[in-house]
């Protein structure tokens, strides 16, 4: 018999494949996931700086015009408070007044830069004074 007179039967198609899904080795894993996380790209940058800093990100938009005199108002308001409540609450505190000015002006230079909140108080208050005094 030769074998083109031979009739080959097809075998049904296997509709159900198993896959046996080996697992990739750990340090493969974790090159592939270091090398994602760790690139550097413009945009990838842009985005951690705007994180980081988001007054990068507001104060382009910022209405001087409309806005300057409510804030020169609210920041004069907020010095007369603040001045005589950093100095009584280190008195309390049992360290030097200046301490508490320090305090309470670099805090909010600081959240100005790194902040993301427009509605928070930033600065000392009377429970970290009786803990520091203790």
């Amino acid at each position: 018999m030769e074998p083109q007179d031979l009739c080959l039967v097809d075998a049904p198609p296997q509709l159900l494949e198993r896959r046996v899904r080996r697992p990739r080795p750990t340090l493969s894993v974790l090159k592939s996931r270091i090398k994602e996380e760790v690139a550097c790209s413009v945009p990838r940058a842009r985005t951690t700086l705007l994180g980081f800093f988001p007054v990068v990100t507001w104060l382009p938009k910022y209405k001087l015009r409309e806005y300057v005199w409510g804030d020169l108002m609210s920041g004069l308001i907020i010095g007369i408070i603040l001045v005589p409540q950093a100095i009584a609450y280190c008195l309390l505190a049992g360290v030097e007044p200046i301490y508490g000015l320090y305090t309470s002006f670099f805090a909010n230079i600081i959240y100005f830069f790194m902040g993301t909140s427009r509605h928070v108080s930033v600065g000392i208050f009377s429970l970290m004074s009786l803990m520091v005094g203790q």
